[in-house]
């Protein structure tokens, strides 16, 4: 029986566990207490980069956790290639379990798009990285947000209207999976297209010899990438993962995955990964340097009130006790009752007490926003 707990699949779940817990903890305690997920998504500080050299500021919800995420990604990515995506990425390991139920199911043979438009198809990536880069430098903004399937993934159903886009594409991509092999990673990912530059300019190596070679195919199979490597020398695509996974599985050892020259052992190669990724991680969390989010949300880092980035998340008394509103206004304009649980979130106590605003909608954080912006006129 094929052993399942390899490393590779170790870390896929633990990270995805991670992100699971701080999913959670911010849907339930709210941005006052935990930060949302994008702080902790190495692709905000390719989306923010732009922003923080030209005015030294992040993108909302993008801190230094980000950027030092990172940091570490890249030094990975230029040693031994885009390892994120085969061990780190939460939404490529859900594709490879789904594609693996798929099989389970009957459904054998991989959904393939015809070779001379999958040699093309590849680039759209880098183009819906650039105009990411490109809008979320000229919004001041995560443009990608509402769009992003691991984004609407990572809310559980949560702000659905908002990214309703989102929604749709994990959705489908779900489906997909079940048919083909990574569809998301290949072809739309730009945090793909951005490690696949990277990746071209790392030492990373597989090499194939022609010798020994037994043209048995079992490499291009196991391929998360679909990548053509029984008719290669050497595996220089940019959408290589490094999974290692032609390595392992060539019953002839005839690929040999090198980096500055050297042969990595494949037998703890996953180890190495993981070690790599986790140490230096849990290092800078222990440092000043580890940012997630700002002590507040709506106070600037000068002390001056910005209710644009108040949240449906934030709790009613946190909205007290920072914009020195007084509960008696709020409720007036908004028909709180005298009881009002002042530990809820803004965006529970609309659904809660029934309470609509004048476009029979429920009332929601904006119109608090609203109400504490007539106040301070």
């Amino acid at each position: 029986m094929k052993n399942v707990f390899t490393p590779r699949r170790i870390s896929q779940a633990i990270v995805l566990g991670i992100i699971l817990f701080l999913t959670i903890s911010h849907l339930r305690f709210g941005i006052e207490k935990a930060a949302p997920i994008d702080a902790y998504c190495p692709f905000g500080a390719v989306e923010g980069f732009l922003t923080f050299v030209a005015t030294g500021h992040y993108l909302q919800r993008i801190y230094a956790s980000s950027f030092i995420i990172m940091g570490i990604v890249l030094l990975l990515t230029l040693v031994f290639g885009r390892v994120f995506c085969s061990f780190l990425c939460p939404l490529g390991a859900i594709q490879e379990w789904i594609r693996a139920l798929g099989r389970k199911l009957g459904i054998k043979k991989d959904l393939e798009l015809p070779s001379w438009l999958d040699k093309y198809a590849r680039y759209f990536k880098y183009l819906i990285l650039a105009m990411i880069i490109y809008f979320s430098y000229q919004a001041g903004d995560l443009v990608f947000w509402a769009y992003d399937p691991f984004n609407a993934l990572m809310h559980l159903g949560e702000e659905f209207e908002a990214k309703i886009v989102g929604y749709s594409v994990l959705g489908i991509l779900l489906v997909v999976s079940l048919f083909s092999k990574n569809m998301w990673c290949r072809y739309f990912c730009p945090l793909g297209a951005f490690l696949g530059i990277i990746k071209k300019i790392s030492p990373f190596r597989i090499k194939r010899n022609k010798r020994t070679c037994i043209d048995c195919g079992k490499c291009d199979k196991v391929c998360p990438a679909g990548l053509d490597i029984a008719n290669v020398a050497e595996v220089n695509s940019a959408d290589c993962i490094s999974c290692l996974g032609c390595v392992k599985n060539c019953p002839n050892s005839s690929l040999k995955a090198t980096t500055f020259g050297k042969e990595i052992p494949k037998k703890i190669y996953g180890w190495i990964i993981i070690s790599a990724f986790f140490i230096p991680l849990g290092f800078f969390m222990l440092t000043p340097f580890w940012q997630t989010k700002a002590p507040s949300n709506i106070v600037t880092s000068t002390g001056e009130l910005n209710l644009e980035n108040l949240r449906g998340s934030n709790t009613l008394q946190y909205l007290l006790d920072t914009t020195k509103t007084p509960l008696a206004f709020i409720q007036e304009k908004l028909g709180l009752p005298a009881d009002v649980d002042k530990t809820m979130k803004l965006k529970d106590i609309g659904i809660k007490y029934q309470i609509k605003n004048s476009q029979g909608a429920l009332i929601e954080a904006e119109d608090f926003r609203k109400v504490v912006e007539e106040f301070n006129k």
